[in-house]
């Protein structure tokens, strides 16, 4: 099914999904009497960039007035994180190494 409104060509799969390539994605949604949605889909992108935009300018705030707290933050969290991996694979060499010498208890039995 092919239809015309103001802008541009809608070609609609059995589904009513239209490729007219009008909205922030190629494949978007129309209802089937033809009505194009992409000013509401535009509305939803904007939407989306002021969160950003705030969510950013919020970072910026935080980082002016307690900057130096998250530093130390930050540092005594990645020192922790590094130390907690550092056992997680010394205690799997050590599990290895047990296994291993089982293995060779084992083997030696015969």
């Amino acid at each position: 099914m092919t239809e015309q409104c103001n802008t541009h060509r809608h070609e609609y799969s059995n589904e009513g999904v239209c490729s007219c390539g009008c909205g922030a994605h190629t494949h978007h949604r129309h209802d089937f009497e033809g009505h194009c949605h992409c000013a509401e889909k535009f509305l939803e992108i904007a939407d989306e960039a002021w969160k950003e935009v705030l969510k950013e300018k919020i970072k910026e705030k935080i980082i002016a007035k307690k900057g130096e707290h998250i530093e130390k933050l930050a540092e005594i969290v990645a020192l922790a994180n590094g130390e907690k991996w550092k056992h997680k694979i010394s205690a799997k060499t050590k599990g290895n190494d047990f296994k291993e010498k089982l293995k060779g208890f084992f083997s030696s039995c015969d």
